[in-house]
């Protein structure tokens, strides 16, 4: 967790140092340290800690709810959720741009930085819907069934 959060402040770095490389193509990597960032500091100390422990260490109450800015909300899954699903959409957004360059390069061409946006914030609202879907009621976070981690209630079928 620790070397994947100094590794991505260095791509961050970097990106801010040389200003030649903040192209519309390298926006979604900058996109994706900052969820593997968010992957890192939030998921990756909890679940290290539960494995160590041999289960998941924080309880029901730990995986269901957190406090901050005086309000409830669950914060470990959802937030674990959110950035998982933002780096899979980020991912996917990759897929889409090398298939564009490589295979249709007349599509490819035609890409302007504002349709690079609107993949990314299209990956980045698609991460808040379903990580904010449990804790509006559809569904709900619980320990996962090996005990390890915190994620979405699977036993639930309702």
């Amino acid at each position: 967790g620790a070397i994947s959060i100094f590794s991505n402040i260095v791509v961050l770095g970097i990106f801010v140092k040389y200003k030649e490389l903040r192209t519309a193509t390298n926006a979604i990597i900058i996109n994706l340290a900052f969820t593997d960032i968010g992957v890192s500091g939030i998921g990756y100390p909890m679940s290290a800690a539960s494995d160590l422990h041999g289960s998941w260490k924080f309880g029901y109450t730990g995986c269901q709810k957190g406090f901050v800015c005086l309000f409830e909300f669950q914060i470990y899954a959802a937030l674990n959720i959110f950035f998982g699903m933002a780096s899979i959409g980020l991912l996917t957004v990759v897929a889409v741009d090398r298939y564009l360059t490589i295979c249709r390069p007349d599509i490819g061409r035609r890409m302007t930085t504002r349709s690079y946006a609107t993949l990314i914030l299209a990956a980045w609202i698609n991460a808040v819907f379903w990580a904010s879907m449990p804790t509006v009621g559809w569904a709900s976070y619980a320990p996962d069934p090996t005990g390890a981690t915190c994620t979405v209630n699977w036993r639930k079928n309702d």
